[in-house]
């Protein structure tokens, strides 16, 4: 029997996109295939080797998390007026072009895995994540969302082995992401540090570590039973043997005190202290500036978690400190970089790297940080940095959860291609009556508004196409709905003519026809859940005045219309100005006692007079809705 090929012997090859290695150990690091009578994995866990005869293949990942390719829907651009001045820096770029097509960042809602799997190899200088961590699955399900419970449900399925195969599927498509040069920085506390510092040695390389940066915080982590957990584990690798790093430019002064400092003290004529050192090595000596920002040590005792009082807290359960973003980003990137985050949360990252002039892509699989990152990056662009450079607009993309009113706005060509795109066909425009295929068979699609229906016309315009164009007798219709007429008229083709047409109805979440998601739970037996239609709510606002200038506002009678759908959050702007900007400390509102989103807010307006408010509803199945509306404050 041959024996198992080793890691260095297989050159390892990605269908559709640029190949990523798994990188060789130096033999004094390198595992044994076995340890006494325990066998040891070279690879990380869930990098899946096949052996046959004569034939080696290797599905990476993929046999736990198949690939599933669905569109992009765009359902919200926030505009900052240099649209034009991004696009013409994509046309100096191919690849900041084919990472920013339409010239603006990106925030993703969906499964960062497979909105990954659709992003281009090597275009990313920085990506800091904070993932969930392995310490209990109720800490890590923060909303309720629907795709945020089904994707806790898959880490915790397996115990840290199944933990670690989920997140080692991510952080092998981030590392193909990242540039040559680019850097990763991966956020974790105690529970399952030392795992994961295992497994990226594999993936990165053992070479490729450079710091294990130890954050510590002074809230949090009392215990009768043990010294108190005041500190997370932050892991730094490099893709390749070079990498950017500037660690004087996070601007951390020195202890300036002489005998902190040591040596000889001495002042230059434009009256800065500085020290001569001899550098043995060189015989040289090399003058150090006390007033010199220093690089950070890989420990940091000077930036601390978020208080209560912060002025920055949003209150999103894991958020972390501007200042700990702050730090990484400066020392890891340069302005115009590429800066990603793909379990974005509470929106920290984006934020930053809005405010510091790097570009950013961002992803989570709740709507409602989706809905919290997007408001807190356009309070940073109003607030902060709008006149201070330009800044490109940012989109709101969903993968797999898709709005139904944003697809009726569709252009019948558009919405074609989005239909047969996310059916798992290929489109094509050759004839009016034929809109794409799959698997050979011909595919036809109805209009994007949903009161339209196919009719007995539709469908025999198609099973003429098909005979005739294609000398086929098998076909595919896809729409919102079907009159009585055109299924009775596939009826007669098929018993008749031997000409089948298949019906396959769109209809909203739960709803919807199980063959239009075959293509996705072909897959994976879960996958069907990733695709699915959503209507937003029904929200109805009811206004109190309780005082002088004091409001209150009351959407508890707003319902969802998503099957088992309920409301999930409730944000507010009470000076609404065309833009969405949520007021500080309306963003993320719970009821302390339940955990649930709140809904009756409070507020005093400055003055009287008009004030125009909006608010933005947001459901667990990914629904969302903002009304604006116009009060008279007295």
């Amino acid at each position: 029997m041959a024996e198992k090929p080793t890691i260095d012997e297989i050159k390892f090859i990605a269908p559709e996109q640029e190949a990523v290695e798994i990188p060789r150990q130096p033999e004094f690091y390198k595992l044994p295939v076995r340890f006494g009578s325990v066998p040891v994995d070279e690879a990380p866990l869930g990098w899946e080797i096949e052996t046959r005869p004569r034939q080696t293949k290797v599905t990476r990942f993929l046999h736990a998390y198949p690939r599933i390719t669905l569109p992009f829907q765009e359902v919200q651009r926030v505009e900052f007026g240099h649209k034009e001045e991004f696009l013409k820096q994509n046309e100096k770029d191919p690849k900041l072009k084919e990472l920013f097509p339409t010239g603006a960042n990106r925030l993703f809602f969906g499964d960062c895995l497979h909105v990954m799997r659709q992003l281009p190899s090597n275009s990313i200088d920085l990506i800091y994540i904070d993932p969930p961590f392995f310490s209990g699955r109720n800490y890590n399900v923060i909303f309720g969302d629907k795709n945020e419970v089904r994707s806790f449900n898959d880490i915790w399925e397996g115990g840290m082995p199944g933990y670690l195969i989920w997140l080692n599927a991510r952080l092998y498509e981030m590392k193909r992401l990242l540039k040559p040069t680019g850097s990763i920085y991966v956020h974790l506390d105690w529970h399952a540090a030392h795992y994961v510092r295992v497994e990226l040695d594999k993936i990165f390389g053992f070479d490729n570590f450079l710091n294990e940066v130890i954050w510590c915080y002074n809230v949090g982590g009392k215990s009768k039973s043990h010294w108190a957990r005041k500190h997370d584990t932050i892991l730094y690798y490099a893709k390749g043997d070079k990498w950017l790093f500037d660690g004087r430019a996070v601007g951390m002064k020195r202890d300036t005190g002489e005998k902190s400092f040591g040596g000889i003290i001495a002042v230059d004529e434009d009256g800065r202290r500085y020290q001569d050192k001899l550098v043995k090595a060189t015989g040289k000596y090399y003058r150090y500036y006390l007033d010199d920002p220093k690089i950070p040590e890989d420990w940091w005792t000077d930036v601390n978690s978020i208080q209560s009082q912060s002025a920055e807290r949003i209150g999103y359960p894991t958020q972390k400190p501007e200042a700990l973003l702050e730090r990484i980003i400066k020392g890891s990137s340069k302005e115009g970089s590429v800066v990603a985050d793909f379990f974005c949360g509470g929106g920290t990252t984006p934020a930053v790297a809005q405010r510091l002039n790097r570009r950013w892509i961002a992803c989570d699989q709740s709507r409602i940080a989706v809905a919290i990152t997007a408001d807190r990056v356009t309070r940073v662009v109003e607030e902060k940095i709008g006149k201070i450079f330009p800044v490109p607009d940012f989109t709101v993309e969903h993968w797999g959860v898709y709005e139904i009113p944003k697809l009726e706005k569709y252009s019948a060509e558009r919405f074609r291609e989005f239909v047969v795109r996310a059916f798992g066909g290929k489109p094509e425009s050759v004839s009016p009556n034929i809109h794409g295929t799959r698997h050979g068979i011909p595919l036809y699609v109805g209009q994007p508004s949903r009161s339209t229906r196919i009719t007995k016309d539709d469908v025999i315009k198609f099973a003429e196409a098909i005979f005739k164009e294609r000398h086929s007798n098998f076909g595919t219709m896809l729409a919102w709905n079907f009159g009585p007429d055109a299924k009775r008229a596939a009826e007669i083709l098929a018993a008749r003519e031997n000409k089948r047409v298949d019906f396959v109805r769109l209809t909203l979440v739960r709803l919807e026809s199980d063959d239009f998601r075959e293509h996705a739970r072909s897959q994976h037996k879960n996958y069907g859940d990733l695709l699915s239609f959503v209507q937003p709510p029904e929200v109805r606002v009811d206004v109190k005045r309780l005082a002088k200038l004091k409001y209150e506002f009351d959407v508890s009678e707003s319902v969802s219309l998503n099957k088992d759908g309920v409301l999930a959050n409730v944000q507010w702007d009470f000076d609404y100005r065309d833009r969405f900007s949520t007021t500080p400390g309306y963003a993320l509102l719970r009821d302390k006692k339940t955990g649930r989103a709140e809904l009756i807010a409070q507020y005093e307006f400055p003055q009287s007079g008009k004030a125009r408010i909006a608010c933005s509803v947001q459901d667990d199945q990914g629904g969302e809705k903002t009304v604006v509306m116009e009060i008279d404050v007295r």
